[in-house]
C-alpha cells in the first residue's frame, strides 16, 4: 500500500497543484490508515476491530481492502475521542485515494464509495464589528514593529487575505498606485485582492519605515524585526498581541479578520459570487457560510431594494 500512496501524493504535487500543507494532511492520514490494516495501533481499552486484509511482503495490498475494514478504522477514531471534523477529514482522505486508485486502474471497484461522511455541528465563523477593528488598530505608532502591524492588520481587514497568502506576499506584486496586490492562495492559484484609502496609507509608511531601517527594500512584503521574511506562525502572534491589547478576550485570532472581510460586503449587499472571487474560494457553499449577516445589514438591503419599503422611507423623508 505504501507505494500506492506514493504514487497517489505524486499525482497530488502534479496533476492538481495541492498545497504541501494538503499533501501532508493525505498522507498523515493514510499512513496512519496503513499502520492500522496492519495492526499496528494501540486499541482503546479492550476493543478489537476486524481487518481482513492480504499482506504481501509485510505491506498490505489494495486491491484486498473492503468497505468493512475502513469503517473499522472510522470506528477506531471514533472510539479515539477524536473531533467529527478530524474523522472527516480522513474520511475525504480515504475517498479521494480510492477514486485515484479506480480511476488509475489500480483496483477493479471502489470499497470507499459508499463510505458517508459522519454529520459535523454547524459552527457559525465568528467576526468583528467595525468598531472592534478600529479598537484593534487604534495603538501608537513609536517602533518599526508598530508600522509594520499597523499596516499589515489594515491590508488583512482590507483585503480578507489567509495568513499563508500574507506571509508569502512579495513587494513586486505590491501596487499602490493602483491599490491592489497579487497574492496566491491554495493550489498556488494567484488572485488580486484590493486596498483600502486606509491600507494604502499604512503600507507606505511602513515601508518607508523599513527602507530606512534596512537600507533598502528585500523580496517579502512583510517582514520580522531582522528583515526576515514574517512567518505565519509570526502573523498569527502579533495578531493576538493586538487584540489583547485592545481588551477584546474572545478567542479571536488572524481568520476573524477574514470573516469580518466577508461579512461587512455581505452587509452592504455585496454579490456572493463577488465575494466568493475576492475570498478565493473555490466552491460558492464555502461562501455561503458568512450569509449570516446580522440582522441591520438584513435591513439595509431590504430598506435599499424593495420597491415599497423605498415608498415608505421616501414618505418618511418627506
Amino acid at each position: 500500500m505504501i507505494h500506492e500512496i506514493d504514487a497517489f501524493l505524486t499525482w497530488l504535487e502534479v496533476e492538481k497543484n495541492a498545497a504541501p500543507k494538503t499533501r501532508e494532511a493525505y498522507s498523515r492520514d493514510l499512513n496512519e490508515f496503513s499502520l492500522f490494516l496492519l495492526g499496528e495501533y494501540t486499541p482503546p481499552s479492550d476493543w478489537n476491530y476486524e481487518v481482513n486484509v492480504t499482506l504481501e511482503d509485510g505491506e498490505v495490498t489494495v486491491a484486498s481492502i473492503g468497505r468493512d475494514d475502513i469503517r473499522s478504522f472510522l470506528e477506531y477514531s471514533y472510539d479515539r475521542g477524536l473531533q467529527k471534523s478530524s474523522i472527516e477529514r480522513k474520511v475525504a482522505s480515504i475517498r479521494t485515494f480510492f477514486g485515484f486508485l479506480f480511476r488509475h486502474d489500480i483496483i477493479s471497484t471502489n470499497p470507499a464509495l459508499k463510505i458517508l461522511y459522519p454529520k459535523k455541528r454547524k459552527r457559525l465563523p465568528k467576526f468583528l464589528h467595525n468598531k472592534e477593528v478600529l479598537s484593534i488598530l487604534d495603538f501608537p505608532l513609536e517602533t518599526f514593529l508598530d508600522y509594520r502591524d499597523r499596516a499589515l492588520l489594515e491590508t488583512m481587514y482590507a483585503t480578507g487575505c489567509r495568513v499563508g497568502e500574507l506571509a508569502g506576499a512579495s513587494v513586486v506584486n505590491l501596487d499602490l498606485e493602483e491599490k491592489r496586490l497579487k497574492v496566491y492562495g491554495k493550489g498556488r492559484e494567484e488572485r488580486y485582492v484590493f486596498l483600502t484609502d486606509d491600507a494604502v496609507l499604512f503600507v507606505s509608511r511602513y515601508l518607508k519605515v523599513r527602507r530606512e531601517r534596512f537600507k533598502g527594500l528585500s523580496e517579502p512584503l512583510f517582514v520580522n524585526n531582522r528583515g526576515d521574511r514574517l512567518t505565519e506562525r509570526g502573523i498569527f502572534y502579533l495578531v493576538v498581541k493586538r487584540i489583547r491589547q485592545a481588551g477584546l478576550i474572545e478567542k479571536i485570532g488572524p481568520h476573524t479578520f477574514r470573516h469580518s472581510f466577508a461579512t461587512e460586503l455581505l452587509n452592504e449587499g455585496a454579490d456572493l459570487r463577488a465575494v466568493q472571487e475576492l475570498l478565493g474560494h473555490k466552491s460558492l457553499s464555502t461562501t455561503q457560510k458568512y450569509t449570516h449577516t446580522t440582522t441591520e445589514g438584513l435591513k439595509k438591503v431590504y430598506k435599499r431594494s424593495h420597491p415599497h419599503a423605498l415608498k415608505y422611507n421616501k414618505k418618511d423623508e418627506d
